[in-house]
């Protein structure tokens, strides 16, 4: 039970009628999440400003991170690559990782020096199953 010497802190809706948002990150002075439904990913401020920074092309924008010269990084989970952002905007095959598993790829995120690792790569879990042997995978 919290202390009564501590104050609750007052939460508010930033952003609603997301299809489904996932992998939030703050970047830049704001939120940025990729929006499963639409294959978007979106950056919104505190007071609810949303910018649509990049339509992904792929099924799934699974999450993001950036590389330390600010270059944006989007796992595609079910296409088994990450993508990066160029300068221009346009998107180019960061890596492949389609011969290390053929299961989806989930979570990134970049280290300092700009090795990024990715999770997942193992078998869905069938109905009253526990989860298989997972992978981290270093993209250096």
């Amino acid at each position: 039970m919290p202390s009564q010497k501590s104050a609750a802190k007052q939460a508010h809706i930033v952003m609603n009628g997301l299809a489904f948002g996932e992998s939030p990150r703050w970047h830049d002075g704001r939120l940025w999440f990729c929006n499963w439904g639409t294959g978007q990913i979106i950056a919104v401020d505190a007071d609810g400003n949303s910018e649509i920074m990049l339509t992904v092309p792929a099924t799934l924008p699974y999450s993001i991170d950036w590389l330390p010269d600010g270059r944006l990084v989007v796992v595609c989970g079910r296409e088994g690559l990450v993508l990066r952002q160029e300068a221009d905007g346009t998107m180019v095959t960061h890596a492949d990782l389609r011969h290390l598993s053929e299961s989806p790829w989930n979570e990134i995120v970049v280290d300092g020096r700009g090795n990024i690792y990715v999770n997942g790569g193992g078998p869905a879990p069938a109905p009253g199953q526990h989860f298989g042997p997972r992978t981290i995978v270093l993209i250096a």
